[in-house]
This record gives structure tokens, sequence and C-alpha cells, in this order.
């Protein structure tokens, strides 16, 4: 994630062993990853309609390559089952905490509460919608960051919440994010893994199935940098079971990282 306003943040303790984003002695063999019937029928958790568990559950997906801001298609496409299709931008500004903000974004606008999206800046800084769409902007004054009104005010549209966004991207990442969300105390649908830092990482569970013999399993998505499609994880440590997961304590290692130590958040 980006560094900006970093300096402005005091330190966060954190307790964490270690983390990898490469992998380098986790790396599984490339393979074409099997979209066959799994060993045993998954159902999913049944969630209420509008809610959040129910709207991760449903995100719509494609069977199409991931690709970054550039529209180019990124070398590693062994890591991703399928891509949401939601739109990545033309900067390089969609990382991994932006993807989740992203989400979270999609489904209050969809349900719409509009007055609950908002997301805390690097600085503290909390910037909502709303108050975008009152032309109001954040500037840098004195070396210190503040929001100012403007006259640049916005109808309320999906393309103001996409314009709304990237100024969040810029300012927020998995520091802000973690110290922002909630403490979980299980994996479930909706449960965020996040490593803060600098690069942090994080990804969330966006199912939780049971199999015929009470196995819970998961899927996981997430996004990545430099800025590229918010995708649903490969599983190639259990190639059968792709793309659910088996998770427990300790160490969760995915198809694109190993987090080794982590916190476990949500939204609500």
């Amino acid at each position: 994630m980006r560094l900006l306003l970093s300096f402005l943040v005091p330190a966060i303790a954190l307790a964490f062993i270690s983390y990898s984003k490469t992998n380098s002695h986790l790396q599984p063999k490339k393979e074409k990853f099997r979209k066959t019937a799994l060993p045993e029928p998954v159902r999913s958790r049944p969630y209420p309609p509008d809610s959040w568990p129910s709207f991760l559950q449903h995100l719509p997906t494609e069977n199409k390559p991931i690709v970054d801001y550039k529209g180019n298609q990124i070398s590693n496409q062994e890591k991703h089952f399928a891509i949401l299709t939601y739109d990545v931008g033309s900067s390089d500004l969609q990382q991994c905490a932006d993807a989740l903000m992203r989400l979270r974004s999609e489904y209050l606008f969809s349900q719409k509460k509009y007055a609950q999206i908002g997301f805390h800046f690097n600085s503290g800084i909390y910037y909502c919608w709303t108050d975008y769409l009152k032309g109001i902007r954040p500037i840098f004054k004195n070396g210190q960051q503040v929001l100012v009104k403007t006259n640049s005010t916005s109808v309320l549209s999906h393309t103001s919440l996409r314009k709304w966004l990237d100024i969040v991207y810029t300012y927020a990442n998995t520091v802000s994010l973690c110290k922002e969300l909630k403490k979980a105390d299980s994996l479930q649908t909706g449960t965020v893994i996040i490593f803060p830092g600098h690069p942090g990482h994080c990804c969330i569970i966006i199912d939780e199935g049971v199999t015929d013999k009470q196995d819970t399993v998961y899927k996981i998505a997430e996004g990545y940098m430099p800025a590229q499609s918010i995708y649903v994880l490969s599983n190639p440590y259990e190639p059968v079971w792709n793309p659910w997961y088996h998770l427990g304590k300790g160490a969760i290692n995915t198809a694109s990282c190993s987090f080794r130590s982590y916190y476990l958040k949500k939204f609500e």
C-alpha cells in the first residue's frame, strides 16, 4: 500500500512474527487449477438477503485474467479462481486495503446507506462520501492535512462514488484500515485478515461453507499491488478444494502470500 502520510500517524505497536508476500518457501507448483466437482458438496451458510455477508457471497465474478490499472495482464494468473467485475481504475490506487474499502462502499451504496460510506485517512481524518458530494476536499495546509469546502460539488451517483474512492485510496492504507475495523473473534464470512504495515496486506473471507462431513471451508478475495483486478483466490495447496480453503489458528497461507501473524477484523 502507499506510504503517504505515514509520518503523521503515531507508531503502532505490532505484535507480529513475520509476513511474506513472496512466499519463496511456500510457492505452490504452477498447474491448471481444476474447476470440476469438489470431493464433497459444500453448502454456503445462509444469511439475510440484504446483509453484508450475503452481499459478499454473491459478488459478481467472471472467468477472466487479472489485469493491472494499465489494462495489461499480470504475470501471476495462477493465484486467482475468478475476478470480480469491479473496475480497477486507470491509476495505481486500488490495491489491497482499497479493494476491501471498495467492496464495503459498493455494499452500502447498494443499500442506499449513503451516510455510512466513509473511511479514515492515515492522518486520522474521517472523510465520508456525503462530504465529498458537498464539495469538501482534503488539502495540505502548513504541513497538515485538512478538509476544506470548495465549489466542486457532485451529484449522488456511482460515478461520484468512484471519484471519492480514488481520493480515499490515496490517503488510506492497511494501517488506517486496521485501526478503523472492529475486532473479529473468529473466521467467518466478512472476516478481514490483515497485516498493517509498509507494505502490509489484507484479504477478506467472502463465503463460508460446510460439507456433508461438517467440515468448514472458506472463500477469500483480495486486491494487490500494483492496482489490479479484485479477485477470488485460488487454492494451490489443496487443488481438489479450489477455491475453498481450510483455515484455522496459526499461519494462513494463500496463493499470494503467507500471513504468519495478523489481526482478524471486521466491518460490522
